[in-house]
């Protein structure tokens, strides 16, 4: 094996970056002032206000966003990648496919 790809590989090269990322943060917490406890630093920061105590209920309607988005990415790779000598059909069979399903997870009664 040639010693240029094993040096350029992604794992030498990734562990090239956590060593050089280790020795930052080293040399960092050796010039940083030391902490001192204050309330100001501990608090929450709520646009320069104290932050209320409240409760907060989630709401899952952003799942719904979130999942019509990742399939409608994943719908688009599978667009881009397939093979352009591929009938026509297959991939708009999928789209089909994918917007019948979000059609009835949105479907409310």
């Amino acid at each position: 094996m040639d010693p240029w790809s094993v040096v350029s590989s992604p794992i030498v090269i990734a562990l090239f970056a956590l060593c050089i990322g280790c020795l930052i943060y080293a040399w960092s917490r050796t010039i940083a002032p030391p902490f001192t406890r204050s309330v100001n630093k501990t608090m929450p920061y709520v646009g320069g206000e104290a932050a209320q105590p409240q409760v907060f209920l989630p709401g899952y309607q952003f799942f719904y966003v979130a999942l019509f988005f990742t399939v409608v990415h994943v719908a688009a790779l599978v667009l881009a990648t397939a093979p352009p000598d591929a009938p026509l059909w297959g991939p708009l069979g999928y789209l089909a496919i994918i917007a019948l399903a979000v059609t009835i997870l949105r479907w409310e009664q």
